[in-house]
C-alpha cells in the first residue's frame, strides 16, 4: 500500500471519484486530472486513470526509457505491446524478470508464454493463495503500480488508477518485495485447508 500525503494527489482522486459518483464510468469520463504530475518531497509522482488517460502509453514510455533493469509482479497481464517492449529491452541487454499469478499465467490471452518465448525470465508465483500485485520496477528508481492490470480491459473498459513514482527509496522497498516473491517461487508456501463456521453456515 502506498500512503502519499499530498493535497494535489487527493484532488486528483477526488476528481475521478466525482465523475463516477455522478454516474460517469469507463469511456464516459473525461481526462481532466487537475495535477497529473506532483512533487512530493524528493519524489516525482504521476497519476493516471483509465480508460480516459491512455495509461498503456505512459507505461510504454517508461519502459522505452529503461537503461538497466525491469522487474514486474502481476496478477493479470495480457497486453502484447507491453510484453514486446519488455522483450525488446531484454534483447538490448537489460535484466528483465517477472512473476505471474499462477492461476492467470495460462489464462486466455495471458502473455506468460509470449514473454517466456521471448527469453524473459518469467515465473509463476509460489504463493498458494493469490499474487495480486500490479507492479513494474525500472532501473531501481521508478515504481509503476496501482489497480491497473496490464491488460486490454484495464486499458479500454475498466475504471482503474495507476501511479508512477520516481524515488530510489521507494523502489528499494518494492525490489525487496520482488526478491521475496521471486524467492518464494523456489520454495513455495504450503497452505492449510481451514473450514470456518459463521452464523451457523460453512464459509
Amino acid at each position: 500500500m502506498l500512503r502519499i500525503a499530498s493535497r494535489q494527489l487527493a484532488a486528483d482522486y477526488t476528481h475521478e471519484f466525482a465523475q463516477m459518483f455522478a454516474g460517469r464510468f469507463g469511456s464516459a469520463k473525461s481526462s481532466a486530472t487537475p495535477f497529473p504530475r506532483v512533487r512530493v518531497g524528493g519524489a516525482q509522482v504521476e497519476v493516471y486513470f483509465s480508460p480516459e488517460d491512455g495509461v498503456a502509453e505512459h507505461v510504454l514510455q517508461r519502459l522505452a526509457a529503461a537503461k538497466k533493469s525491469i522487474r514486474f509482479m502481476t496478477f493479470s497481464y495480457s497486453e502484447d505491446k507491453i510484453s514486446d517492449a519488455m522483450i525488446a529491452k531484454l534483447q538490448a541487454g537489460l535484466i528483465v524478470r517477472g512473476v505471474f499469478e499462477s492461476q492467470n499465467a495460462g489464462g486466455s490471452g495471458a502473455d506468460f508464454n509470449r514473454l517466456k518465448q521471448g527469453g524473459v525470465d518469467v515465473l509463476e508465483d509460489g504463493n498458494c493463495y493469490i499474487l495480486h500485485h500490479k507492479v513494474i520496477i525500472i532501473d531501481a528508481r521508478t515504481v509503476i503500480t496501482g489497480s491497473y492490470n496490464f491488460t486490454g480491459s484495464a486499458e479500454r473498459d475498466n475504471d482503474e488508477n495507476l501511479v508512477i513514482v520516481d524515488d530510489t527509496a521507494l523502489a528499494r522497498a518494492y525490489l525487496d518485495e520482488f526478491q521475496r516473491v521471486y524467492a518464494q517461487v523456489q520454495a513455495p508456501t504450503g497452505c492449510r485447508s481451514i473450514i470456518r463456521h459463521h452464523a451457523g453456515n460453512l464459509v
